[in-house]
């Protein structure tokens, strides 16, 4: 997948770069608001650091994971984080951000509109077609709806799942899940080092 220990320096360095840029402006938060903008802060380094690694390791993948996007995308679209995100992305980084962000919600309105026609549609057609196949093979008919069950809720989970199928989702999520790992050891660490300062 990834050098882990490349990957790890990398996110650590845009870690502390945006948390020192979260720091800036805590003097006038309170506390919620300083653990909203060090989760900000942490998830915008995870998805920088990560598009960085995949420009640097293949021309032929594309050069920002689906994850990294959407989770970048969803901060952008909230008003009340463009003030850091500035400061961490640069203008020009969160301007990108932001208009991703808001085509997402457009292209989810349409996506929405188009499944809530298609599920109409399927439901018609499937119940001629479930009295027929029900009797030929039930168990595996429950076996691919649990299937699809389950993608849907890793769909859910995933930043970006929605519009992935397949394989890519499942790709994209072993590289979610190993980069929130880093992000929760990286932060761990940091914790540890901030307490051993104190005392």
């Amino acid at each position: 997948m990834h050098a882990p220990g490349r990957f790890k320096k990398a996110f650590m360095a845009q870690l502390l770069v945006s948390l020192r840029a979260a720091g800036e402006a805590s003097k006038s938060m309170g506390l919620r608001e300083r653990r909203d903008a060090v989760r900000l802060s942490s998830d915008v380094a995870m998805a920088l650091a990560s598009a960085r690694r995949r420009a640097a390791s293949s021309s032929s993948a594309p050069s920002c994971a689906t994850w990294a996007r959407a989770l970048v995308a969803r901060h952008a679209a909230e008003r009340r984080n463009e003030a850091l995100m500035r400061r961490i992305m640069g203008g020009a980084g969160y301007e990108r951000a932001a208009a991703a962000a808001a085509g997402a919600r457009k292209e989810d309105r349409s996506r929405r509109i188009v499944r809530r026609s298609r599920r109409l549609l399927c439901s018609c057609r499937a119940g001629r077609k479930r009295r027929s196949s029900l009797a030929a093979s039930g168990g595996a008919m429950a076996a691919r709806r649990m299937v699809r069950a389950r993608l849907q809720v890793l769909r859910r989970l995933v930043p970006g799942g929605e519009e992935l199928r397949g394989l890519s989702l499942l790709s994209e999520t072993l590289d979610y899940v190993a980069c929130l790992k880093t992000q929760v050891e990286l932060m761990q660490r940091l914790c540890k080092g901030s307490r051993s300062q104190q005392e």
